[in-house]
């Protein structure tokens, strides 16, 4: 069956599709043919109702699209994703690590990306950033103060009773 995908300027482009094709196929084509990123896509089903085709894995013929629907072709930004600075892992010998994080990164995500690198289980790192010791998990680093080439020490827990 044929569609016509409008854009936001009025132009109109003629579509086969089948009646089983996904949402998320269709975005796809749409990529290939008119060089829209499927990410920034939203189509929305011109219906009398304007129906969002807002479920990827569903097939068109579900939101009721048929032959010479009109299917509008929204582009919109991307979410920004938060820049990533780089800081610093000092560990209890003097070594220093170099990490990239985002600022509302969790300490807890922080304690197991060190674990993996450093191989020091979660339970016997002090991460220590200017004096202050980072002990809530749920944490941001950010509420520390962690900034752009902040360095924080990696201590050991002590063993014993």
């Amino acid at each position: 069956m044929d569609i016509n995908i409008i854009m936001l300027n009025g132009t109109s482009h003629k579509m086969s599709v089948h009646r089983q094709e996904t949402v998320g196929s269709l975005k796809t084509r749409i990529q290939q043919e008119l060089s829209v990123p499927s990410e920034t896509q939203k189509l929305v089903f011109i219906n009398g109702v304007n129906t969002p085709l807002s479920d990827d894995s569903t097939p068109v013929s579900h939101y009721g699209v048929g032959p010479g629907a009109s299917v509008s072709l929204l582009v919109t930004q991307p979410a920004p994703q938060p820049a990533t600075v780089q800081v610093f892992l000092r560990n209890e010998k003097g070594k220093i690590s170099t990490y990239d994080i985002t600022p509302d990164e969790t300490v807890g995500h922080f304690k197991s990306r060190v674990q993996c690198r450093e191989k020091i289980p979660e339970n016997q790192q002090r991460l220590i950033h200017q004096g202050r010791e980072m002990t809530e998990p749920t944490c941001k680093l950010s509420d520390y103060d962690v900034q752009a080439r902040s360095t924080i020490d990696l201590n050991l827990r002590l063993r014993g009773g």
